[in-house]
């Protein structure tokens, strides 16, 4: 076989994944979303209501954020990229099972699943926080981020950690139906230690140390440090993210090769 015959049999591989995981994207909002406007509200609504909350009790408790004088969007640089993170974990989980009739055509496989449902995960955050930062800006005069190709990177990387969690939780649920329970239950207290609430510069050293080894805070750290000038970012190690993501990634994608060849995934 030539190199332009391997050429052209790679592209049109390439072609009909991406209408493979583009039709399956648009099931994915439809399944998700619905069909009117407000599935898409809803998931602009949810986050938005956590960070004017939280700045309302903290502003009511008298407490000022570790940088700036912007309570939501201190909040807001934290909860967003977290979100990211939480959401990939959660519903990449359910990938498997919510589409198993699918699975019944050669042409579409596991991970195709995977990936029709990341791809919406990660445009949806976009949209979502254009449009709060947008607000933030606008309604509060808080300032404009400082360096987005900064924050870019926190989110390529947190999106490359959440989906190997997320793919790991798929193959684990596949296996253990009430692992996806669990992990909802384990993402409670992983909102209190991955920086939301506060920056790494702003605890102890001893509790800093601790906290460091949760790759989430490095990601909404490197998002914080992107958005504002003169962010701290002590202790900030996104070479640390980026290795804990292609790991999981990595073991997810054995585990999944691994159980399909044993024709039950």
């Amino acid at each position: 076989m030539t190199v332009a015959t391997e050429m052209r049999e790679f592209s049109r591989a390439a072609a009909t994944q991406a209408r493979v995981t583009g039709a399956l994207v648009l099931r994915e909002m439809r399944v998700r979303f619905g069909r009117s406007q407000i599935g898409y509200l809803w998931a602009i609504a949810e986050p938005t209501a956590y960070i004017f909350l939280l700045s309302a009790l903290f502003e009511f408790a008298g407490r000022h954020p570790p940088v700036g004088n912007n309570m939501a969007i201190f909040f807001a640089t934290g909860i967003l990229p977290f979100t990211l993170f939480r959401n990939l974990g959660n519903q990449l989980a359910g990938a498997f099972n919510a589409n198993r009739a699918l699975m019944t055509y050669p042409i579409v496989q596991p991970v195709d699943t995977i990936l029709a449902r990341t791809a919406l995960e990660i445009a949806t955050i976009l949209f979502i926080m254009l449009i709060v930062l947008s607000v933030l800006v606008l309604g509060t005069g808080a300032p404009l981020p400082n360096n987005l190709v900064r924050m870019g990177e926190a989110l390529g990387l947190l999106s490359l950690f959440g989906f190997g969690v997320g793919l790991f939780n798929a193959v684990l649920i596949d296996r253990v139906a009430s692992w996806q329970n669990t992990f909802r239950i384990i993402m409670m207290p992983m909102l209190f230690v991955s920086g939301v609430f506060y920056s790494l510069e702003s605890v102890p050293p001893g509790a800093r140390e601790i906290l460091a080894w949760n790759p989430v805070i490095h990601g909404v750290e490197l998002f914080r440090s992107g958005y504002y000038t003169n962010f701290r970012a002590t202790g900030l190690e996104p070479e640390y993210l980026l290795y804990c993501g292609l790991v999981v990634t990595l073991v997810a994608l054995a585990a999944e090769r691994l159980l399909r060849g044993g024709g039950d995934a």
